[in-house]
């Protein structure tokens, strides 16, 4: 039994591990990974299969195959085609409020739904029940009347 649990164990390392180790090893793919296409919204350059990405495909493998390094090869693509190619705005001037203002605004809804929950649940604690008694000074309801009239002639 133990040696069933020891290929067990072998076995699960290796999943784990093979993955892990496959990662590490291509730059020209982790710059396509990081990279995203210019002309569609959302993809990567990875999986694009414009041909522009196909050229940024080929411009990577020639430019790493120069020598280049990758955060050279980054910044030639920002260069040319504008920070569309990182896939989010670059964090600084003005674009601090494409990363700030959804934050804000997710921390104020949490907040002002916290509020109104917590007047709610005070409004309703406060109210009194309603008054389910007649008063004599109030006249009886004709229909209630008449209900009660037909009950009792059954």
């Amino acid at each position: 039994m133990t040696l069933k649990r020891i290929f067990l164990a072998l076995f699960l390392l290796l999943l784990v591990a093979i993955p892990a180790a496959a990662q590490g090893g291509d730059p020209a793919a982790e710059l396509q990974k990081e990279l995203w296409c210019p002309i569609c919204q959302g993809i990567r350059l990875d999986v694009c299969e414009q041909q522009v990405c196909e050229q940024m495909r080929e411009l990577i493998d020639q430019e790493l195959a120069a020598g280049k390094t990758k955060e050279e090869i980054k910044q030639q693509f920002i260069e040319f085609y504008g920070p569309v190619v990182l896939g989010e705005p670059p964090r600084e001037g003005i674009n601090w409020l494409a990363w700030i203002v959804p934050i804000l605004l997710a921390v104020g809804g949490l907040a002002l739904a916290g509020w109104m929950t917590h007047s709610w649940s005070r409004r309703s604690q406060l109210q009194p029940a309603p008054d389910t008694t007649l008063d004599s000074a109030t006249e009886p309801d004709p229909y209630l009347s008449q209900v009660e009239r037909e009950i009792e002639d059954l």
